[in-house]
């Protein structure tokens, strides 16, 4: 059985200060995908610093107007986020493994829905990696389906295989 959901759960635009929560969040889910893959070096893999300061200039400074970051707030924290590049991309979309289960990727997915849809959009996409089969499950029960299109990601000392994953907003 899963945790109830918080009165406080909500998800709402970041800011300057999430950029520490996003970026531990962003580690915290590819070590948990990517794990086996990265060996003993998992946690080592990513350079947390350079990954904090992208999220901040995310935050900050958008390349365009349209693009957003969203957060997923539970138990009063950061635990999620989303980040949208209209006309129809998500670019990420991770949930702290730990809390999972719980509906903060549903809400962060509704924030980019209503996002892209704002903003024009009739489609949306998103890239996951190729063995996650949570991911999977998840992108399939919110009405996405495979594409067809594939691509591999230069990772650290590994590549990362990704499938493209596509729903419509109608």
């Amino acid at each position: 059985m899963s945790p109830a959901t918080s009165a406080d759960d909500t998800v709402r635009p970041a800011r300057v200060g999430d950029e520490e929560a996003i970026g531990l969040v962003q580690v915290d889910s590819w070590i948990g995908a990517l794990g086996g893959r990265l060996g003993r070096r998992r946690h080592d893999a990513f350079d947390r610093d350079a990954i904090v300061a992208a999220w901040r200039a995310a935050i900050v400074a958008p390349p365009t107007p349209s693009h957003r970051v969203f957060v997923a707030i539970g138990d009063g924290e950061v635990c999620g986020f989303v980040a949208v590049s209209p006309p129809q991309d998500i670019v990420a979309l991770e949930v702290d493994p730990s809390k999972r289960r719980r509906g903060h990727g549903s809400r962060l997915l509704a924030a980019a829905v209503d996002h892209l849809r704002a903003n024009g959009s009739t489609q949306m996409r998103i890239w996951a990696l190729a063995d996650d089969a949570v991911r999977a499950t998840f992108l399939s029960s919110a009405g996405f389906g495979l594409a067809g299109m594939t691509r591999e990601l230069d990772g650290p000392g590994i590549a990362i295989p990704e499938q493209l994953w596509h729903a419509s907003l109608d």
